[in-house]
Protein backbone atom coordinates (compact mmCIF):
# COMPACT_ATOMS: atom_id res chain seq x y z
CA UNK A 1 0.00 0.00 0.00
CA UNK A 2 1.54 3.28 -1.08
CA UNK A 3 1.14 6.03 1.48
CA UNK A 4 1.88 9.72 1.11
CA UNK A 5 4.06 11.45 3.63
CA UNK A 6 2.10 13.85 5.74
CA UNK A 7 3.98 17.07 6.38
CA UNK A 8 2.60 17.50 9.88
CA UNK A 9 3.67 14.01 10.92
CA UNK A 10 7.13 14.45 9.44
CA UNK A 11 7.56 17.71 11.33
CA UNK A 12 6.32 16.04 14.52
CA UNK A 13 8.80 13.18 14.16
CA UNK A 14 11.70 15.50 13.45
CA UNK A 15 10.75 17.74 16.38
CA UNK A 16 10.47 14.68 18.58
CA UNK A 17 14.03 13.69 17.67
CA UNK A 18 15.28 16.43 19.95
CA UNK A 19 13.23 15.13 22.87
CA UNK A 20 13.67 11.37 22.48
CA UNK A 21 14.63 9.26 25.44
CA UNK A 22 17.93 7.37 25.39
CA UNK A 23 17.16 4.80 28.10
CA UNK A 24 15.10 1.92 26.69
CA UNK A 25 11.57 1.34 27.93
CA UNK A 26 10.92 -2.08 29.46
CA UNK A 27 8.02 -3.19 27.27
CA UNK A 28 7.65 -6.42 29.25
CA UNK A 29 6.25 -4.26 32.06
CA UNK A 30 3.48 -2.66 29.98
CA UNK A 31 -0.08 -3.25 31.10
CA UNK A 32 -3.62 -1.90 30.78
CA UNK A 33 -3.17 -1.15 27.05
CA UNK A 34 -6.36 0.57 25.91
CA UNK A 35 -7.29 1.73 22.39
CA UNK A 36 -9.17 5.04 22.65
CA UNK A 37 -9.34 6.66 19.24
CA UNK A 38 -8.50 6.64 15.54
CA UNK A 39 -7.30 9.69 13.60
CA UNK A 40 -6.49 10.24 9.94
CA UNK A 41 -5.20 13.30 8.12
CA UNK A 42 -6.25 11.61 4.85
CA UNK A 43 -9.53 9.81 5.63
CA UNK A 44 -10.11 8.66 2.05
CA UNK A 45 -6.61 7.17 1.74
CA UNK A 46 -6.05 5.79 5.24
CA UNK A 47 -8.98 4.38 7.19
CA UNK A 48 -9.67 2.40 10.35
CA UNK A 49 -9.21 -0.78 8.32
CA UNK A 50 -5.53 0.13 7.90
CA UNK A 51 -4.84 0.10 11.64
CA UNK A 52 -7.71 -1.85 13.20
CA UNK A 53 -5.95 -3.23 16.28
CA UNK A 54 -7.66 -4.47 19.43
CA UNK A 55 -6.34 -3.72 22.91
CA UNK A 56 -4.42 -7.01 23.00
CA UNK A 57 -3.03 -6.52 19.48
CA UNK A 58 -1.78 -3.03 20.40
CA UNK A 59 -0.10 -4.58 23.46
CA UNK A 60 1.46 -7.27 21.22
CA UNK A 61 2.71 -4.54 18.84
CA UNK A 62 4.74 -2.85 21.58
CA UNK A 63 6.09 -6.17 22.87
CA UNK A 64 7.26 -7.24 19.38
CA UNK A 65 8.42 -3.88 18.01
CA UNK A 66 12.02 -2.69 18.11
CA UNK A 67 12.78 0.50 19.97
CA UNK A 68 14.52 3.07 17.79
CA UNK A 69 15.66 6.63 18.14
CA UNK A 70 13.51 9.23 16.37
CA UNK A 71 16.07 9.88 13.64
CA UNK A 72 16.40 6.19 12.69
CA UNK A 73 12.62 5.93 12.59
CA UNK A 74 12.16 9.03 10.41
CA UNK A 75 15.05 8.08 8.08
CA UNK A 76 14.03 4.45 7.52
CA UNK A 77 10.27 4.06 7.94
CA UNK A 78 7.32 5.57 6.09
CA UNK A 79 4.91 7.95 7.77
CA UNK A 80 1.27 6.90 7.58
CA UNK A 81 -1.50 9.49 7.63
CA UNK A 82 -3.61 7.48 10.11
CA UNK A 83 -3.12 5.99 13.54
CA UNK A 84 -4.80 4.64 16.61
CA UNK A 85 -4.18 6.19 20.00
CA UNK A 86 -4.63 5.12 23.56
CA UNK A 87 -3.26 4.77 27.05
CA UNK A 88 -1.22 2.18 28.89
CA UNK A 89 0.66 1.71 32.10
CA UNK A 90 4.44 1.45 32.15
CA UNK A 91 5.11 0.34 35.70
CA UNK A 92 3.09 2.81 37.77
CA UNK A 93 3.10 5.57 35.13
CA UNK A 94 0.07 6.27 32.95
CA UNK A 95 1.26 6.88 29.39
CA UNK A 96 -0.18 7.83 26.00
CA UNK A 97 0.67 5.93 22.85
CA UNK A 98 0.09 5.92 19.09
CA UNK A 99 0.47 3.18 16.47
CA UNK A 100 0.39 4.15 12.78
CA UNK A 101 -0.72 2.15 9.78
CA UNK A 102 2.98 2.03 8.81
CA UNK A 103 3.61 -0.27 11.82
CA UNK A 104 5.43 2.45 13.72
CA UNK A 105 4.56 3.81 17.12
CA UNK A 106 5.42 6.01 20.05
CA UNK A 107 4.86 5.86 23.80
CA UNK A 108 4.90 9.10 25.83
CA UNK A 109 5.22 9.16 29.63
CA UNK A 110 5.92 12.18 31.82
CA UNK A 111 7.66 14.12 29.02
CA UNK A 112 9.75 11.14 27.85
CA UNK A 113 9.06 9.29 24.61
CA UNK A 114 10.11 6.05 22.98
CA UNK A 115 9.81 5.22 19.28
CA UNK A 116 8.98 1.81 17.82
CA UNK A 117 8.88 0.00 14.48
CA UNK A 118 7.62 -3.51 13.97
CA UNK A 119 8.93 -5.36 10.93
CA UNK A 120 7.21 -8.62 11.95
CA UNK A 121 3.68 -7.39 12.68
CA UNK A 122 1.96 -8.02 9.35
CA UNK A 123 -0.46 -10.40 11.05
CA UNK A 124 -1.63 -7.61 13.37
CA UNK A 125 -2.34 -5.22 10.48
CA UNK A 126 -3.77 -7.73 7.97
CA UNK A 127 -7.55 -7.47 7.69
CA UNK A 128 -9.30 -10.75 8.41
CA UNK A 129 -11.02 -12.02 5.25
CA UNK A 130 -14.81 -11.79 5.49
CA UNK A 131 -14.69 -10.97 9.19
CA UNK A 132 -16.99 -8.24 10.49
CA UNK A 133 -15.44 -4.98 11.65
CA UNK A 134 -13.94 -5.30 15.13
CA UNK A 135 -14.20 -2.98 18.03
CA UNK A 136 -11.25 -2.66 20.42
Amino acid sequence: MAMKLTTGLVVALLTAACASTSAPLDTAGLSAVFVKDFTSSEPTACTTADVDLTHSEAHAFFKRARQLDARTLSDNYPVAPCRIEGTLKAGKRLCDWQISAAATGVIRCDGAQWFFACDDCEDLFAPAASAPARKP
